[in-house]
């Protein structure tokens, strides 16, 4: 693994295959990685063997008592999304930098409305990604976790997370948000 110069962390509130996936590509870009869970037979260092920490329990209390800073990246992709919701109420007004959730647009939806009634001011709900991932297509678990590992890059450079295309037009060079 590449020594993480920056001290950039991820957790990862989930062991399923999204879950894998994300860690996987995460690994590669040298994150420090936590993987929580409550499925010990998902949790497994077999899995997991270069995650810096497995820590097995309830999801939402080892959230809420995690020490997150502004170079940590939260994902939330609970088995059936049946924590997603109380482990967003556990970090949403954590200093996170990226706090992602993977979700449909009905779960999306309850998610902000339960949010509301907490009162849970609209600057902090701008702030999460649900649902996760930067619009690159796809349905596998791979091609989810490299659209939700790019939304985490874009967000960290301060990057839309569009084209960089440079295209060559009537004798001038344009990026692609010029063509248009």
């Amino acid at each position: 693994m590449e020594f993480n110069r920056t001290g950039d962390r991820l957790i990862i509130a989930g062991s399923g295959n999204v879950a894998f996936n994300i860690y996987k590509i995460a690994l590669i870009l040298g994150y420090r990685i936590t993987v929580i869970d409550h499925r010990a037979e998902t949790l497994t260092r077999e899995k997991f063997p270069e995650a810096n920490e497995l820590l097995l329990g309830d999801i939402v209390e080892l959230l809420g008592a995690y020490d997150v800073t502004e170079t940590t990246s939260i994902v939330l992709v609970t088995h059936n999304h049946e924590f997603d919701e109380p482990a967003l109420q556990a970090v949403i007004k954590s200093p996170a930098r990226y706090i992602g959730v993977l979700g449909n647009k009905r779960k999306v939806t309850a998610y902000f409305s339960k949010l509301e009634i907490l009162n849970i001011s609209e600057e902090l709900m701008n702030r999460v990604h649900i649902p996760i991932g930067l619009d690159l297509g796809g349905e596998l678990a791979a091609e989810i976790a490299l659209a939700a590992v790019a939304e985490m890059q874009a967000v960290k450079y301060g990057r839309p997370g569009g084209f960089v295309t440079i295209k060559h037009v009537n004798n001038e060079i344009k990026k692609h948000g010029e063509l248009f």
